[in-house]
């Protein structure tokens, strides 16, 4: 009976040290990203599923988390897998493969499975957060937007941390909605094509026409 008391009491400290010990990592490990991380761009959309709880940050929906499986015998739902990335030429990430293997060059970034499509996997990253002043925010931006959203993220050993939210190179606590026509635009403009100057150079032209008719 002693012994199940002195087992209960050793859990309890480890449990609480524990509680103690995990905001130190968490900030740490935010440290060292900001500090040493690979910087790219990601297009996302934003969400806030509760919002009647007060918060300073909104959960990030990274578009197109999904790449060529470049593994042997292919993963299972909710496996953790390495997502390979390199920066194409306007800074955006590009996802080069997913494997259960860590590349031997470049960055990676840790995931897990959510869909297997023939041999393309569909994933999501371990954070998918950032935190912003909600008071400074348009709410249209995390509710009905439908235009390109760039996030900023640094990552490093397979760890990642979202370091702000752009819209048109705009910080979002600072940014405007665009137009509905703008928006729709946009919302056609293919995953692997945002941010190359073709897109820009046609969703101009189509604004163009829009205006003239």
């Amino acid at each position: 009976m002693r012994n199940r008391v002195y087992i209960k009491w050793i859990l309890f400290i480890v449990v609480g040290i524990c509680t103690l010990l995990s905001p130190f990592f968490i900030q740490h490990r935010s440290t060292s990203l900001l500090q040493g991380g690979g910087e790219y761009q990601w297009p996302v959309s934003l969400s806030r599923t509760a919002g009647w709880i007060p918060s300073d940050y909104l959960e990030v929906r990274f578009l197109g988390s999904r790449g060529p499986w470049q593994g042997g015998r292919l993963p299972v739902y909710d496996q953790e897998v390495y997502v390979w990335v390199t920066a194409k030429p306007n800074g955006i990430l590009e996802v080069t493969g997913v494997s259960d293997k860590k590349p031997t060059t470049g960055d990676y970034i840790f995931a897990r499975v959510t869909r297997v499509d023939n041999t393309d996997v569909e994933f999501k990253l371990l954070f998918n957060r950032v935190t912003l002043d909600l008071n400074k925010v348009n709410p249209d931006f995390y509710t009905t937007y439908k235009g390109t959203l760039l996030a900023t993220l640094k990552i490093k050993d397979g760890h990642g941390i979202v370091t702000g939210v752009y819209s048109r190179g705009i910080p979002l606590e600072l940014a405007t909605p665009e137009s509905e026509a703008q928006q729709e635009i946009d919302s056609r403009t293919p995953i692997n094509q945002i941010g190359e100057p073709q897109a820009t150079a046609e969703a101009t032209a189509a604004i163009d026409g829009v205006g003239q008719n």
